[in-house]
């Protein structure tokens, strides 16, 4: 029995279960973890350039790919655009880094991880930092998703989306966007409720 999808408005399903990589920076557990999630049959892994394990997914995915256990259609990606990466002119730089730490064409799902830009420190996308603290900077939201409309007309990415963003935020984008977000990811946690 596959997993149950939903119908993003790009007409790609997307599994309504996935297993997200976040705070998996150790490369042996999260391989076992990958492989324990895949073998029973997860097919969306969530990811993030802010979580530095896109390498050890693609490492992953490709020894999936080769054995013949999966295909690459077999399975939804989603990764998410760094805040050190909202200026238009990196958003493409940031995303084909990301696609070949994944050795990936394309992600069938890029999320503007924030709606908060911060200057980043060099072309790492490493974020800057005066006093300890990041600085932040002002680049306008519709710009950064313009930039993601282009990568996904490039066929870098089958869908484009927001994460963390406000409704304010989020009407910002859709009063804009020749393309509209497929996806709006957020945390909820019941803990984060007391």
């Amino acid at each position: 029995m596959g997993v149950e999808t939903i119908k993003l408005p790009t007409g790609r399903c997307m599994p309504v279960l996935g297993l997200g990589t976040w705070l998996s920076t150790d490369e042996g557990q999260l391989t076992a973890a990958l492989r324990t999630a895949l073998d029973s049959g997860y097919r969306l892994i969530d990811t993030a350039f802010l979580y530095q394990n896109e390498a050890v997914i693609g490492k992953v995915l490709q020894e999936y790919f080769k054995n013949g256990k999966l295909k690459r259609e077999d399975i939804f990606i989603t990764s998410k655009l760094p805040f050190t990466a909202h200026a238009p002119e990196d958003v493409e730089k940031c995303l084909n880094m990301q696609l070949k730490a994944l050795q990936l064409d394309y992600l069938d799902l890029y999320l503007i991880h924030s709606p908060l830009p911060f200057q980043k420190e060099n072309d790492t996308f490493a974020p800057a930092f005066v006093n300890d603290m990041q600085v932040p900077i002002k680049i306008d939201p519709v710009d950064t998703w313009h930039a993601l409309e282009k990568m996904y007309d490039a066929g870098k990415c089958k869908a484009i989306g927001l994460s963390n963003f406000n409704a304010k935020q989020i009407q910002n984008i859709y009063d804009h966007a020749r393309i509209k977000p497929a996806n709006l990811q957020v945390n909820d946690f019941a803990f984060s409720m007391v």
